[in-house]
């Protein structure tokens, strides 16, 4: 199921999952209810990947200690927002989840001041002019470790060094890349639709 931007602003738990989609008012975890506070009190949603994990909560706090500082959400250092993104928006695109790549795309838009730039990485980051050489390398990395890890050789990496790129920043691209990869696969599964936010030109 794919929302438009014609989409109605809400969506019940029944269209946000295959599986049961707890309401809200029914979590009991604290982590958890704080997240999807925060969520509504910064973005004024809740996220549909999310609520759909949320049915086993235990299971979507423990993913959130991980998930979250690895797209840099603690302000962490290490590569950029724009990079870390960038990254998730290809692998999402060459899985083909609807969420993810609706997601990322946008977030990509805002990180780069463009929301044109963050649709065109998610169409084809080959085409994209404005990428730097050094977020071209990191999307071809990360289009490898999701289609064909055995592909990557000493060489690949080789250029990330030479772009200037440390082995703890190569770990953290491959490591949001395979991870971005489980994540579309859970969203695929469960067919979850991009929250129609995440789908319309902004302003329009």
């Amino acid at each position: 199921m794919t929302a438009t931007a014609d989409a109605p602003t809400s969506l019940t738990p029944d269209t946000i999952s295959r599986l049961r989609v707890p309401a809200l008012d029914e979590l009991t975890n604290v982590a958890v209810k704080g997240f999807f506070a925060k969520q509504q009190r910064d973005e004024g949603l809740t996220s549909n990947w999310f609520r759909a994990l949320s049915l086993n909560e235990g299971d979507l706090e423990r993913l959130n200690g991980y998930l979250l500082p690895l797209l840099g959400s603690d302000g962490r250092g290490g590569l950029t927002d724009r990079e870390r993104e960038v990254i998730a928006t290809v692998v999402s695109g060459e899985n083909r989840c609807a969420y993810c790549h609706s997601n990322h795309a946008n977030k990509l838009g805002k990180v780069a001041g463009d929301w044109s730039f963050g649709q065109r990485v998610a169409i084809d980051h080959h085409q994209v002019a404005e990428l730097t050489d050094r977020e071209r390398a990191l999307a071809d990395l990360a289009v490898a470790v999701n289609n064909d890890p055995r592909s990557i050789h000493d060489a690949d990496l080789n250029r990330l060094r030479e772009l200037g790129l440390t082995d703890e920043l190569i770990l953290e691209g491959i490591s949001i890349a395979a991870f971005i990869g489980a994540t579309n696969r859970i969203g695929i599964a469960l067919s979850v639709p991009p929250n129609p936010e995440y789908t319309g030109v902004p302003g329009h």
